[in-house]
């Protein structure tokens, strides 16, 4: 069923004169009736947070593990991989804009049930929650994790970690792996041009190495995360945690609002030196094609 009815939402309380306070991320909406959230899939209807797009799937492939990026967690096999629509944050570079900021939402429902039935036919050992934010339709991911697990499947969560403590915790006890974006070593960056919080994605990464498997990715946008000192930060937050949790550094091509040139190799090399010298996996790669 097409949203099951605008499911009703977890983390959030009641106000007063009908208005609710979203407890999923770091923006905390507070939204009056008929309003949306900022990530436009979490709605005030009668007082209650409903879940407009509860179900709907953007996108399903079979990739590489290896492209969640995770090099440490069953390489070398296939995962199933699931994508939603909208985002928590707002990138202006952001690299799956189509599905994270669309125009229109394409309604395909899947029921946990009928997701799973696809994944284990897949064959391939793992469940992917991907692409755009699933942290953001977390409701539906709890439960499509909980079935995968029944089946033997191991499940992998890939998300830019902007979500509050105790959803993170809920959603990192079923996760076996993830990978969580760390855009960038500035509060100023996270919170006024990308619409995060950079201590709730150092938080999240903190439970998640305390709950599963947990990989780190970086992505080189100029302007936002282009410089050496900045990854030193970044490499030195992640080496606090644990020097053993990889590091994945990538290149972004231009995208959505950004239209910036990609960095040259020899200039990606100069920034990521110095996470080389504080974390015992640290993957460069070129520029990247999909």
């Amino acid at each position: 069923m097409p949203g099951e009815s605008m499911r009703e939402a977890e983390y959030y309380s009641s106000l007063e004169n009908g208005s609710v306070r979203c407890g999923l991320c770091p923006h905390s909406c507070l939204l009056t009736e008929g309003a949306s959230g900022i990530c436009g899939a979490r709605k005030n209807k009668g007082g209650r947070l409903r879940l407009p797009f509860h179900g709907f799937i953007s996108s399903i492939a079979l990739d590489p593990v290896e492209k969640k990026p995770l090099r440490r967690f069953l390489p070398g096999t296939k995962t199933f991989s699931v994508g939603f629509w909208h985002c928590t944050m707002r990138c202006p570079f952001c690299q799956n804009w189509e599905i994270a900021h669309p125009e229109s939402v394409e309604e395909r429902y899947l029921s946990p049930e009928d997701l799973l039935d696809m994944a284990t036919a897949s064959g391939a050992p793992s469940i992917s929650f991907t692409y755009s934010e699933p942290c953001l339709h977390i409701e539906y991911v709890k439960e499509c994790m909980v079935l995968a697990r029944r089946r033997g499947l191991k499940t992998i969560l890939v998300t830019n970690g902007a979500i509050l403590d105790k959803p993170a915790r809920d959603i990192l006890s079923l996760t076996d792996a993830t990978n969580v974006d760390f855009k960038s070593f500035s509060a100023s960056t996270y919170r006024n041009i990308l619409g995060g919080e950079l201590e709730i994605v150092k938080n999240f990464i903190r439970i998640a190495h305390s709950n599963c498997h947990v990989e780190v990715t970086s992505l080189l946008v100029p302007g936002i995360l282009d410089s050496p000192d900045q990854m030193e930060g970044i490499a030195s937050c992640i080496a606090s945690i644990s020097r053993r949790i990889p590091l994945h550094i990538t290149s972004y091509h231009p995208a959505f609002r950004y239209r910036k040139a990609p960095m040259s190799a020899g200039r990606m090399q100069e920034i990521a030196a110095p996470a080389f010298g504080l974390l015992e996996h640290v993957y460069f790669t070129r520029p990247f094609s999909d």
